[in-house]
């Protein structure tokens, strides 16, 4: 066997997903995948290749603080290599890449923001990130076709410093955007900088200013008062694509594609652009707790039980916001939560119900067909054969 060095930044589902498209694309093949996991400090590069002497390497520099210095690109020596998701400053020039899809990106962003009747929209970029401003030029341009015009400003987030200073800069930005105000932020992390800014400015989300991210990292996503809409990156997608170019420099005689583009597998709606013509605080709050991570393990008794007034009255306020019933809302919430699972797990079908707020498999079974015209196993098939997209929120 042949072994191929992975160099990993990232941590949770963009990490695994892209580890898991490439061991995807590898598998019946003559290579064998060896990875290096980013604990804070620069990779010993040259002690890793002596090491393991790998044909090939595969470098992701998506995660933190990642410069130059964490992967040297000279300590590669003659041995091929494919970037996954770097910036420019930490690759050498004419490098062979794998990055991922600012136009259709933003178009999802776009798509989703545009759908709010707002009429302004705006970016909050990162400064001196390429892959924002690529993200912004795509977003303005979205926009642009749409006959709309974008507002733009660009924080610094690299130091307490930075940080200090861009947060009486966005709060300031923020204040004076026309409202109401569809906005894109680069990433979630800055997503999440946006919703607390505004909540503590006074600023109503998703009422005055609507907001998506990028790349639906849940421990962010569900967890901001109210939860983060995101744009979800296909990363295993990108993981086979870094692969498959590996792969053909491995082999020779031909020209390699220097760059390939990998695109979105969705948008994640939640809280952040969940906009109801008809507003109803109590309703908005009982739809944040259905779709929280536990929410599946509620039932409308329990959802009920949070308004002022009788359950049937609640259930007519909530039925009139939303066009669906608690139980309907609930439903939809746990067959979400299957298909993910189904979809980025090894997890049994009888843990995944379980996982889902259902009592007994079979039941879960005859929901999940009732849904999808599938049973869970062949949905699962289905969805790693990239024959399923995500769903709707």
């Amino acid at each position: 066997m042949k072994t191929v060095l992975v160099f990993l930044t990232t941590l949770g589902r963009a990490r695994a997903e892209m580890l898991a498209g490439i061991r995807e694309f590898m598998r019946g093949t003559d290579l064998e995948l060896q990875v290096a996991e980013y604990d804070g400090f620069p990779f010993p590069v040259r002690d890793l290749i002596s090491f393991w002497s790998p044909v090939g390497c595969i470098v992701e520099g998506n995660g933190k603080n990642v410069t130059a210095e964490t992967i040297p690109p000279d300590a590669f020596g003659d041995i091929p290599v494919v970037y996954l998701g770097c910036e420019a400053s930490i690759m050498p020039k004419g490098a062979t890449r794998v990055v991922h899809d600012a136009v259709a990106t933003a178009n999802a962003a776009a798509r989703e923001l545009l759908s709010l009747d707002f009429g302004n929209f705006a970016f909050a970029g990162v400064r001196g990130k390429s892959w924002s401003e690529r993200r912004r030029d795509a977003f303005i341009t979205a926009l642009e076709a749409n006959g709309e015009k974008v507002e733009h400003l660009d924080f610094d987030t690299e130091t307490s410093a930075d940080r200090g200073r861009s947060t009486r800069k966005m709060q300031a930005w923020l204040k004076q955007l026309p409202k109401p105000c569809g906005l894109m932020a680069a990433n979630d992390a800055m997503a999440e900088a946006v919703l607390s800014i505004c909540r503590m400015s006074g600023i109503a989300v998703p009422d005055e200013i609507a907001v998506v991210g990028v790349d639906d990292v849940e421990p962010i996503c569900e967890n901001t008062v109210p939860t983060l809409s995101s744009v979800r990156p296909d990363f295993r997608q990108g993981g086979r694509f870094a692969a498959r170019l590996l792969a053909r420099k491995l082999r020779g005689g031909g020209t390699v594609q220097m760059q390939t583009v990998f695109s979105v597998s969705g948008l994640i709606r939640r809280g952040s652009t969940r906009v109801f013509r008809r507003k109803d605080s109590e309703v908005t709050d009982a739809l944040e707790r259905i779709w929280a991570p536990d929410g599946v393990f509620l039932s409308a008794k329990d959802v009920l039980s949070g308004f002022s007034c009788s359950r049937r009255n609640a259930e007519i306020r909530f039925r009139a916001m939303t066009g669906r019933s608690v139980l309907q809302e609930l439903a939809a919430a746990r067959l979400r939560r299957a298909q993910k699972l189904l979809g980025e797990t090894s997890l049994q079908v009888a843990e995944i119900a379980a996982s889902c707020g259902y009592r007994f498999t079979a039941h879960f079974r005859k929901m999940f067909r009732a849904e999808t015209g599938m049973n869970p196993l062949a949905w699962r098939k289905a969805k790693r054969s990239n024959g399923i997209k995500d769903p709707p929120a």
